[in-house]
């Protein structure tokens, strides 16, 4: 581990020691889909945000281009995790001497990067774009309410949440150039406009599996993984 890294999460380990209380808030955060629901209820009030029909339709592509582009988020982190060495959690490395507030139970795929940070920083730069309120606190929530807690409570070092910010923020400033968002926005806006029912029961879904911050996903993606190995096996 860098010097970095371990003196970040040395100074979080003695503040999770010397306020249980505070340590309790920041577990409760960190377990708690209320902050990732947050982003939903931003998408939600810039989509249908009508003050004039051209600034609706820019915010519409932004927002589509901005989900399609959380897909490449995902991609590139697992690229990037597959081709980097195996970094394990801080919580799940006894060797740093570190204890944590929350079991090691499940935290067992490498660390670097966050694909939490690169989807959710993505979101916030994407919404910030179009409203500065709703993407001022989307990048709070992003800051502080996603990331924080999940190096306070060592399923992530504070370089893995920087590096996948970094990812969100660049792929970000791609999919809101206009020749790309307008490309990449296109198709779903078309579905919007031809078939709205089946569009908006489709987005409820995309949206429910970000509010769940992608919780449904990855329990169907370990499913499938330990369905593989005992086929293998």
């Amino acid at each position: 581990m860098n010097p970095f890294d371990y003196n970040l999460l040395l100074y979080l380990n003695h503040v999770a020691h010397q306020s249980p209380l505070l340590t309790k808030v920041i577990v409760r955060f960190f377990s708690n889909d209320l902050k990732t629901g947050l982003f939903v209820a931003l998408l939600w009030w810039v989509w249908f945000d009508a003050r004039d029909i051209a600034h609706q339709r820019v915010a519409r592509e932004k927002i589509s281009a901005g989900l399609l582009g959380s897909l490449v988020c995902i991609v590139v982190v697992r690229l990037i995790a597959a081709l980097l060495p195996f970094r394990p959690r801080p919580l799940a490395n006894p060797l740093n001497g570190l204890t944590f507030p929350i079991n090691a139970g499940g935290w067992d795929w490498t660390s670097f990067p966050s694909d939490n940070a690169a989807v959710f920083f993505l979101l916030a730069v994407c919404l910030f774009s179009v409203s500065r309120i709703a993407g001022s606190v989307a990048l709070v929530d992003a800051m502080f309410f996603i990331c924080f807690p999940r190096v306070f409570v060592g399923v992530h070092h504070p370089t893995d949440i920087i590096g996948g910010a970094f990812i969100g923020i660049a792929v970000a400033y791609l999919v809101t150039r206009k020749r790309v968002r307008v490309y990449l926005s296109r198709p779903m806006l078309r579905w919007m406009e031809a078939y709205p029912p089946s569009f908006y029961a489709s987005a409820f879904l995309v949206t429910f599996v970000f509010a769940n911050a992608f919780g449904p996903a990855y329990d169907v993606l370990i499913g499938l993984r330990k369905l593989v190995r005992l086929w293998i096996g």
